[in-house]
């Protein structure tokens, strides 16, 4: 049997709502080499029946029999998948129809890449637009502590995007399942020290933002998403101390960053006063940089405000950066 050139992993899990418009959009791929895996994680849903109304032989449909969490049927994917190259696509995002065929041609072109990513636009829970990726964030190839430093300083990986060469990824061990929002970002960093990262930068993907995404469950537990913080933090300075080199500012800078930012995102998403500085201070003790950083101080006051006008004030910022961005972007259009 003939295997695919590409597998593309959907892992799904109680996202009946969304899963109909990720299906359809990898059906529409310009480039047909390859199968879509869909490895359904137990939902309760109507996970089932919305699959099998698809009569198509690329799809290949497995239910779990209990739910395995999402890294574990993420490993699950890689563990079932029968391409040279997988990409773990998210139940509620839309691939552009250009995005395999773009990224194929890269890693066929270039041994030497072992993973490929691009920009994106990001859609709220109707469709609508909402942000870009800023353009130029990411140099067109880097490789080992270049790209690790790229991932601390200039923007993360959009996980639906990346393109990788799934038996390397096995070969290292794959997703690590001690991590749960950044697992992604552990393996990305591991695999980046075994050849060359490139970036397209050009908008493949609508990466959907919602408040059901399993990154916001994180965040409404405060704690969980301050250890998830620390333990990327942790295994990255492992990681790069293995190959003689020493990012330590540059975590530390992204990492008083992201903190401050969780301290008023959980306002936004409802939690209260008291949770909120909470956090802060358990953030504070953790990483006590935070108490040097002027922009802690100002979100740790601001998190006084009510939810609904720090949701008005984080879309406004949205909007004036993905206004500044898609005029940048044009040229490259």
């Amino acid at each position: 049997m003939h295997n695919p050139k590409v597998t593309v992993c959907l892992p799904t899990f109680n996202k009946a709502r969304y899963l109909p418009a990720a299906i359809e959009s990898v059906l529409a791929q310009e480039f047909r080499d390859y199968e879509l895996l869909i490895v359904n994680d137990a939902s309760p849903d109507q996970t089932d029946e919305i699959v099998r109304k698809y009569e198509d032989s690329r799809i290949r449909y497995v239910r779990n029999p209990q739910n395995l969490g999402l890294v574990e049927n993420w490993n699950r994917c890689l563990e079932m998948a029968r391409g040279d190259y997988a990409i773990i696509f998210h139940d509620d995002d839309v691939m552009l129809p250009a995005l395999l065929r773009r990224e194929v041609e890269v890693m066929e072109t270039n041994p030497q890449v072992v993973l490929v990513h691009t920009a994106a636009q990001a859609i709220d829970a109707g469709g609508n637009d909402v942000c870009v990726t800023r353009p130029h964030s990411w140099p067109p190839l880097a490789g080992g502590l270049d790209f690790v430093a790229c991932y601390w300083t200039q923007g993360y990986v959009v996980m639906p995007t990346a393109m990788f060469r799934r038996s390397l990824a096995v070969k290292l061990g794959a997703f690590n399942a001690e991590l749960r929002m950044s697992a992604d970002a552990d393996l990305w960093q591991r695999l980046a020290f075994e050849g060359r990262v490139a970036f397209l930068d050009e908008l493949l993907i609508s990466n959907r933002i919602h408040a059901a995404q399993t990154t916001q469950k994180i965040l409404t537990n405060s704690m969980q998403m301050l250890e998830e913080r620390l333990k990327l933090a942790r295994v990255t300075r492992k990681l790069v101390r293995s190959h003689g080199g020493s990012l330590d500012r540059e975590i530390d800078r992204l990492l008083s960053w992201e903190l401050t930012t969780d301290l008023l995102e959980l306002r936004r998403y409802n939690a209260s006063i008291p949770h909120a500085w909470r956090f802060g201070l358990a953030s504070a003790r953790a990483h006590p940089q935070l108490l040097y950083s002027l922009r802690f101080v100002l979100y740790f006051v601001l998190a006084i405000l009510p939810p609904p006008v720090i949701r008005w004030l984080k879309g406004l910022h949205i909007r004036r950066l993905s206004s500044a961005w898609s005029t940048a972007r044009a040229p490259n259009k």
